[in-house]
């Protein structure tokens, strides 16, 4: 599914959304929470302030001898960083925008009263309950929807990075733990230069973690959120109410069900929760410990030394 295509389809949901949220009676608006422009400054700010420190920093460690188009790639136009960073916080746009919104519909169905469905203004009629009720539960059927395009969309893509993300952390971490590839000349021993080039790959590996772990916070609180509506809607005595108004409360129940198993995933192959960090350990242990036993294998020394290779056929010293 083309990403622009998604994009679209999903501003225009959550415009759409917007739209029929701000037509619901007065008295039954919530405050809707909303991103402020100072932190998405902050968060391009400080960005951009690593961008730059992580360049001068490989400036640093390896001067640039020839000024050629590979050079420039891989010193100033980091594809690979941007790439990651442009998933990321897209996603996490409109993760957090998510997020907000069935907050703000929790928020509309509490009507800010302890009460519930039983605090609703005395002029209004059985009939005006049960058709606010039936306009909250549109309203979360539109959420989930749009929950839905979002993992169709972005599921591949968020399956793609967690497979990199897996690959380019456990063989930092192996390269880091089993092989020194450092080469520095006996006066960068001990040295700024020395720390640093040992720190460069625990910088990328954090890097990756953090990357990896802004989406499975935003995932986990958006399905948090989705599903704590179920809890107010359990905790209705229905036996209290019209039979309007139970009927909404039951056809509610039965759409929550049906949304239930829409959760965010990777494409469908997992679901993206609090659950994917202990996965993601348990496979980064399997996998340090299998490459352990195979640090001697005559594939796993080739791939070193083609490594090396590489970096001396761009005139880098590790």
């Amino acid at each position: 599914m083309n990403i622009c295509f998604v994009s679209l389809r999903l501003i225009n949901g959550i415009i759409e959304y917007d739209q029929k949220l701000t037509s619901l009676p007065t008295y039954l608006k919530a405050q809707q929470r909303q991103f402020s422009k100072h932190y998405w400054n902050k968060i391009f700010i400080c960005t951009s302030l690593y961008y730059i420190v992580t360049t001068l920093i490989y400036l640093y460690l390896w001067p640039i001898k020839i000024m050629d188009t590979t050079f420039i790639i891989l010193y100033f136009i980091r594809v690979s960083f941007i790439v990651d960073f442009t998933v990321i916080v897209s996603s996490y746009f409109y993760l957090q925008n998510l997020e907000y919104r069935f907050e703000t519909l929790n928020d509309l169905w509490k009507c800010h009263t302890p009460d519930g469905l039983l605090s609703f203004p005395s002029e209004c009629s059985q009939s005006d309950v049960a058709m606010i009720m039936d306009n909250i539960r549109i309203l979360h059927s539109e959420l989930s929807y749009i929950l839905r395009i979002f993992s169709q969309g972005y599921g591949q893509m968020l399956l793609g990075f967690f497979v990199f993300a897996y690959i380019d952390i456990l063989v930092c971490l192996f390269y880091s733990l089993f092989y020194k590839f450092s080469t520095s000349t006996s006066e960068d021993h001990h040295t700024l230069k020395k720390i640093l080039k040992e720190s460069v790959p625990l910088i990328l590996n954090l890097q990756s973690i953090i990357f990896v772990l802004l989406i499975i916070a935003a995932a986990s609180r958006v399905n948090d959120k989705k599903r704590r509506i179920i809890s107010y809607l359990r905790l209705t005595k229905i036996s209290n109410l019209s039979t309007a108004v139970r009927i909404q409360v039951k056809m509610f129940m039965n759409q929550i069900s049906d949304f239930e198993s829409d959760e965010i995933t990777a494409f469908g192959i997992f679901n993206i929760n609090l659950n994917l960090v202990i996965s993601f350990i348990i496979l980064l242990i399997s996998g340090l410990a299998t490459m352990l036993q195979m640090k001697e294998h005559p594939m796993v020394i080739q791939a070193i030394n083609s490594t090396k290779f590489f970096y001396q056929k761009l005139n880098i010293t590790l």
